[in-house]
């Protein structure tokens, strides 16, 4: 009677471990399956400048910032930091950067466990002799590590999303926005983004004001590239990042596409002058193709 009444009690001990175990799995299933689901487009803070997709970062860290050139031009406009969360974080699944005046914020999809190595491999590191601080708003943790300058680089982890940037506002309107689920993407970035190839290591939307695109023409008037949205994917052939992006064509306005091709191509030289720009412009089912590659000026 007392050996059955041991392997009932085996039994019963045995058959709550499978439940919980089972529970425990299927609820890591579960967080899983919603990390793969979250839309990063829809945290991006408003009124941003530019918004960059990072959609294989071990590829971007791999092939493009472990070259000199390309990091260089990368680094002159994405702070170091984040730059270095991405080297030693290869296997985050894929993360956004939004550039606005106040500063940029990065966001990337990442459960507790890769939040937890991205603070022990880099900001531990990189921010070390630093206690940071920590704040609660709306059952939000915000961490900030204080940095020179008078800077504190801050983050938080919630619902599977780790957000962070140099600026607090923008830190605290992405939180309202995912917790409120109120997304402020524009009509214009919602349609380019879904015409990007996701193949590509990186998408990039641009505001076109903010590229100064514009062809003189005879008469002294300039007829110009204004408002709305611009994307491009960015790739590597034959060892060199490369562009490929289109506008709708105008027959109208046939003649100006390839001189507007070229001012890209200028405008991308100014603002990275350690590269030569080329272009290539093509019309085909009324769209206008520009591709184009960065080749270092020391090669």
């Amino acid at each position: 009677m007392k050996a059955d009444k041991r392997e009932i009690v085996t039994f019963v001990i045995a058959a709550l471990a499978t439940l919980v175990a089972v529970w425990f799995f299927l609820g890591n299933m579960q967080k899983e399956k919603e990390t793969v689901r979250t839309d990063l487009y829809a945290f991006v803070a408003p009124a941003s400048d530019a918004v960059l997709s990072v959609n294989r970062p071990a590829a971007f860290a791999h092939y493009i910032l472990s070259r000199k050139p390309e990091r260089e031009a990368f680094a002159s406009k994405i702070p170091d930091i984040y730059l270095s969360i991405i080297q030693n974080n290869r296997n985050l699944p894929w993360l956004l950067l939004s550039f606005h005046p106040q500063g940029v914020v990065l966001y990337a999809k990442a459960e507790n466990n890769l939040a937890g190595r991205i603070e022990q491999n880099t900001l531990q590191k990189v921010f070390g002799s630093f206690a940071p601080q920590k704040q609660q708003k709306d059952g939000i943790t915000f961490i900030y590590y204080p940095d020179i300058g008078n800077r504190f680089f801050g983050y938080y982890q919630h619902d599977g999303v780790w957000v962070a940037s140099y600026s607090k506002k923008l830190l605290e309107e992405v939180a309202q926005i995912q917790r409120n689920q109120q997304s402020y993407l524009l009509p214009d970035q919602d349609r380019l983004r879904k015409s990007f190839d996701k193949n590509a290591p990186l998408n990039l939307m641009v505001q076109a004001d903010s590229l100064d695109l514009y062809i003189s023409l005879s008469d002294s008037t300039e007829w110009r590239i204004r408002k709305g949205w611009l994307g491009a994917d960015l790739f590597l052939n034959e060892n060199h990042l490369c562009y490929f992006c289109n506008l709708p064509y105008d027959p109208a306005t046939d003649s100006l596409y390839t001189s507007l091709g070229d001012t890209l191509a200028l405008r991308l030289e100014q603002a990275f002058p350690q590269f030569h720009v080329s272009n290539q412009t093509t019309q085909e089912n009324g769209r206008v193709f520009y591709t184009g590659c960065f080749v270092a000026k020391e090669q």
